[in-house]
C-alpha cells in the first residue's frame, strides 16, 4: 500500500508545483540576472515553498518528528519564503532560523547533552542552514547534493542504523527528486529560493543528529564534508577581505569554477554530487571501525580535500582577480 501512497504523493507535488508556478509568473516572483547571479535569465523563485509545504502537511499525520519539529520546519519555511519576497536583513533571519535549531534539540531532548557540546551543535547546525543557503547558487547543486545525503541516510536506516521511518526519508527524497525535474536542467524552470534551501537543510540537520544520537558516530557529520569545507573556507576568505559575510557574492569554488572555466551548471554539480557520494562510500566503509581508527581515516580525508580546495582556488582566484 506505501508504494500507492508514494505515487499519489509525487503525483500531487507535480500538480502543486505547476500551480505554484502559476502564481508566480502572475505576481512576478522571479529571479532577475545580476552581477552576483550565475543564471542569464529570468527565473521563478520560491519553487521550495512546494518542498516545504509538502513535508510540513505529511509531518501533521504522523507521530514522530512530532510538535517541536513542525514548529522548527515552520519558521524556516516561513522565514525563507518571505525573504524570497522582500530580502529580510540578517538581523531577523538568524535569531530565527537559531530557534528553529532549538526546536531540533527540544524535538530530539537534547538539551541534558552538556552546555559546551550543545552550544556546538546549535553553531554548526545553524551554519549548515546558511551553508546551504548560500550553496544554492547554480542548478541542480542543492536538490542533487540533498538527493545524496537523503539516499545515503536511507541505505544507513536499512542496513546500518535504523535511526528514523523510512517513510519520512523515502516522502523526502520524493520531494527533492520533483524539484529536481524541474531544477537539474540546463535553463531551470525553478530555483528553490531561500524557503527551499532552508527547510531542505532544515530537514537534512535533524536527520543527521537524530542518526548520531542513536548510532554515536559523530563520523556521520561528513555527509555534509563539501557543503562545510567550501562554506567555511569561503567564510574565512570573507573575512581576510573584510567583507560581510552575510552578504551576496560569487566567491564559493563551484562559482569561481564556472566563472572562470565557464563550465556548464550542471556539470559542476555533478562534480559536487559525485564527490560526495564517493566521500560517503568511504564515511560508511569506517565508521564501524574503533573509534581511533574513524579519527586518523576522517584527518586524512579532510586534510587531502582541504589542500585540493585551496590550491585550486587560489590558482583559480588569481586568474580571475
Amino acid at each position: 500500500m506505501s508504494n500507492v501512497y508514494y505515487l499519489i504523493f509525487t503525483l500531487l507535488l507535480f500538480v502543486a508545483f505547476k500551480m505554484y508556478f502559476n502564481v508566480a509568473r502572475k505576481y512576478n516572483i522571479v529571479d532577475l540576472p545580476n552581477h552576483r547571479t550565475m543564471h542569464d535569465s529570468a527565473t521563478i523563485r520560491g519553487g521550495g515553498i512546494v518542498l516545504f509545504l509538502a513535508m510540513t502537511l505529511y509531518s501533521l499525520f504522523i507521530p514522530h518528528p512530532g510538535f517541536f519539529f513542525i514548529v522548527g520546519i515552520s519558521i524556516v519555511g516561513i522565514t525563507g519564503f518571505l525573504d524570497d519576497l522582500y530580502n529580510l536583513s540578517g538581523k531577523v533571519r538568524f535569531p530565527l532560523q537559531v530557534i528553529s535549531i532549538l526546536c531540533i534539540l527540544a524535538e530530539l531532548q537534547l538539551f541534558g547533552i552538556g552546555l559546551l557540546l550543545l552550544f556546538t551543535v546549535i553553531i554548526i547546525a545553524t551554519g549548515t542552514l546558511n551553508a546551504y543557503n548560500f550553496m544554492d547558487g547554480i542548478n541542480g547543486m542543492t536538490a542533487g547534493y540533498s538527493v545524496v545525503i537523503v539516499s545515503t541516510l536511507i541505505y544507513v536506516n536499512n542496513f546500518i542504523f535504523f535511526f528514523i521511518s523510512n517513510d519520512l526519508l523515502i516522502y523526502f527524497l520524493l520531494s527533492l527528486m520533483v524539484f529536481s525535474y524541474y531544477n537539474f536542467r540546463e535553463k531551470a524552470i525553478c530555483f528553490a529560493g531561500d524557503v527551499g534551501s532552508l527547510t531542505t537543510a532544515f530537514i537534512v540537520v535533524y536527520l543527521i543528529i537524530k542518526l548520531i544520537q542513536t548510532s554515536n558516530q559523530y563520523g556521520f557529520i561528513l555527509f555534509l564534508t563539501l557543503y562545510g569545507l567550501d562554506t567555511v573556507f569561503t567564510i574565512i576568505q570573507r573575512i581576510i577581505r573584510k567583507e560581510n559575510i552575510f552578504d551576496a557574492h560569487r566567491l564559493h569554488l563551484f562559482q569561481v569554477i564556472v566563472s572562470k572555466t565557464k563550465m556548464p551548471h550542471l556539470s559542476m554539480s555533478m562534480i559536487y554530487i559525485i564527490i560526495q557520494v564517493v566521500i560517503n562510500i568511504l564515511v560508511l566503509n569506517v565508521i564501524e571501525n574503533p573509534m581511533m581508527k574513524q579519527l586518523i581515516y576522517i584527518g586524512i580525508m579532510l586534510i587531502v580535500l582541504s589542500v585540493v580546495y585551496i590550491i585550486l582556488k587560489r590558482k583559480l582566484m588569481f586568474k580571475i582577480v
